[in-house]
């Protein structure tokens, strides 16, 4: 499939919850050295509330959305689970719908032929 004919559709976001900035450039990084995903966005500081074993708890995060072919994304959340310190870490694939067709077209070129053989 050549970028022309790549849609939207084929692309997924994964939401994924780190500790410091130092973590999302590990999982930014990686992911994108080892093709999984073109790019990435790190949001900054956010308060994350939870119960975790029976106690609320409260920490401060950052989020990392990484845009990736719906055909990698299974690879890449496992990748990100071999890499991530959490015991469970949050990572949340959202597919898209629609998209600016040259963006797209560019998301797919940066993954290369990765995203065609998975």
């Amino acid at each position: 499939m050549t970028a022309d004919h790549f849609q939207p559709s084929e692309m997924s976001f994964l939401y994924v919850t780190v500790p410091d900035m130092d973590m999302a450039r590990v999982i930014a990084g990686g992911a994108i050295g080892e093709k999984l995903a073109a790019c990435a966005n790190v949001l900054p500081q956010m308060t994350a509330i939870y119960e975790w074993d029976g106690d609320v708890e409260e920490e401060s995060e950052l989020i990392v959305i990484l845009k990736t072919a719906k055909s990698t994304a299974s690879a890449l959340a496992k990748w990100i689970e071999d890499n991530h310190p959490y015991e469970v870490p949050c990572i949340l694939e959202i597919p898209l719908g629609r998209g600016n067709h040259d963006y797209v077209s560019w998301l797919q070129k940066q993954m290369g032929s990765r995203s065609r053989l998975m």
